[in-house]
């Protein structure tokens, strides 16, 4: 099912603020939504792979180009080369686009609110995805946003957080104290924030606006434990306040969407409304992850992970009474190497 180009449109109740390559509150109901994470080359077999797979809605979750290392002319050329890849524009012809970032993409490794380059990758960001100049995405601070597709009883809004504009820094150990993931560990500071004032009053509204299937997009893992690497878990009063959100806001149909680990698994957290919180990390679609799994995971759904490249694929088979909603991890043979079925009756608020 191939879904409209439609113009851009901005300000409208509950659409946030869409790019040109999103269009928005479709009349078709989405099915097959494919998503991904960290591309260090954009001509790699899995990226052959992911082109054949069904699609309505591709989203980038994040390490889109890795740019950290040479900055502002490095953002640039990667960001041409993507753009101009047999991948990207393969993704252009069939369904729609949305994206957020991660650090590569940023400008800065595991990089925050202290980015003196996040104005002008922020632009860049922009660029790529054929933002219009008359955006107010390009006036907002941030790529944060939200989009609304189907009709009625069949809504999926897609919300894509942005975790790096105004992330605080991370508490750091040495480095002989740290984790096989790396050197952050949770914070008892509350003054620290993940998505800073403003995104957190926006992702607030943005939940009580109808949708039947929420799916939340966060460059990093919001689920497991503290790993050594970037995590929500790094700043659990921020973890918390997000499920404080998801409460007062009574959001039925939440799914979180990761990546960043260069490998995958399926996480759970009980969550505040009377349904679990389930995060699929899917991650990375171009690179080997060198080692097994580095860490416990109490909170892994399920005893498998996954360390070849591989995109994750979410089906939606909706029905009158309930939709089945099926996430895949696949790689690059397109097996299936990691699956979990859910139904949208189970994901609601009480």
């Amino acid at each position: 099912m191939m879904l409209p180009r439609r113009r851009f449109l901005a300000g409208l109740p509950g659409l946030g603020l869409i790019s040109s390559l999103a269009p928005s509150a479709s009349t078709e109901a989405l099915q097959h939504i494919v998503f991904g994470s960290c591309l260090d080359t954009h001509e790699h077999p899995m990226l052959d792979r992911t082109l054949t797979l069904p699609r309505d809605l591709f989203i980038f979750m994040g390490d889109n180009i890795y740019a950290d290392k040479g900055g502002l002319p490095m953002m640039r050329e990667k960001y041409a080369l993507l753009k101009q890849s047999a991948f990207f524009q393969g993704l252009r012809s069939k369904g729609a686009i949305v994206a957020t970032w991660d650090d590569h993409d940023y400008c800065e490794n595991d990089g925050g609110v202290g980015n003196p380059l996040k104005k002008e990758a922020q632009q860049g960001f922009h660029d790529w995805l054929d933002e219009p100049t008359d955006s107010p995405r390009r006036k907002q601070e941030g790529v944060y946003s939200a989009h609304v597709f189907g009709p009625e009883g069949k809504r999926v809004q897609v919300i894509l957080l942005d975790t790096r504009y105004f992330r605080s820094p991370l508490k750091q150990v040495a480095k002989g104290k740290a984790l096989l993931g790396g050197r952050s560990v949770a914070t008892d500071d509350t003054n620290t924030t993940m998505l800073g004032v403003a995104q957190w009053q926006w992702l607030e509204k943005t939940l009580k606006e109808p949708a039947e299937l929420r799916l939340i997009v966060s460059s990093i893992q919001f689920a497991p434990e503290v790993h050594g690497g970037e995590c929500w878990a790094n700043m659990p009063h921020e973890q918390q306040r997000f499920m404080e959100v998801l409460k007062r806001t009574k959001a039925s149909g939440v799914i979180i969407l990761s990546g960043d680990r260069h490998w995958c698994e399926f996480s759970k957290l009980d969550g505040p409304s009377g349904y679990p919180i389930y995060d699929y990390t899917s991650s990375s679609m171009t690179q080997k992850h060198p080692r097994g799994t580095p860490t416990s995971n109490k909170n892994r759904l399920l005893p498998k992970t996954y360390h070849l490249p591989n995109v994750g694929l979410l089906n939606i088979e909706w029905s009158n009474g309930d939709a089945t909603i099926t996430t895949q991890v696949i790689d690059v043979e397109g097996k299936t190497q990691i699956k979990h079925v859910v139904k949208l009756s189970g994901l609601q608020a009480i």
